[in-house]
């Protein structure tokens, strides 16, 4: 049965972690995945994430199912950390399974409030979010964020007159958008 599903291209950001690993350079920054690395390649676990897990630890006393929009009073608390206060009445927010959760949940909630809206991917994006959306059957379009020229971000729309603005962004949180390979000065 799976013999006959043909090759995908590789994923343009997994051949940038690859070009870093093998990049020789001391003084290199990856910029690949936008996690944290030592000197020694690891992504370390902070001390304040082991006295988090170690304080839920000893005052867990459930594993009771979290509802799909995750649990209120830790969605309350991220909006207040994030937006500051006065915004509860304002904000919506949801916990996800991870970023394609999200991602997934995003966008059948736009497929749901606006059907026919475009779907704005960055270029370059991670693979699985245009197979999203055309498995959702939604309009998208891309935009680059990196201007190689000036070396900098790049304002979706800026060159053309159009941009996410007129349709829906699909995005996740900044720490997982891919970043492009910003050279050498």
């Amino acid at each position: 049965m799976l013999e006959s599903l043909n090759a995908l291209p590789q994923d343009k950001i997994l051949a940038l972690i690859a070009l870093f690993r093998d990049d020789l350079r001391a003084d290199k920054i990856d910029l690949g995945v936008g996690v944290y690395k030592d000197a020694t390649g690891l992504t370390p676990v902070m001390r304040a994430v082991k006295a988090a897990e170690r304080k839920l630890w000893e005052i867990e006393r459930t594993k009771t199912y979290t509802g799909l929009a995750g649990e209120p009073a830790f969605n309350a608390a991220m909006v207040a950390m994030i937006l500051g206060p006065g915004f509860a009445d304002r904000a919506a927010s949801v916990a996800t399974p991870g970023g394609t959760g999200a991602i997934r949940q995003a966008l059948e909630l736009i497929r749901m409030a606006a059907p026919g809206a475009t779907v704005w991917l960055s270029n370059p994006t991670w693979p699985n979010h245009p197979s999203i959306i055309r498995y959702l059957k939604m309009p998208m379009a891309e935009y680059r964020y990196f201007d190689a020229t000036t070396r900098g971000d790049r304002f979706p729309g800026s060159d053309r007159g159009s941009g996410p603005g007129e349709g829906r962004g699909c995005g996740a949180a900044a720490w997982l958008l891919p970043q492009p390979d910003r050279g050498e000065p």
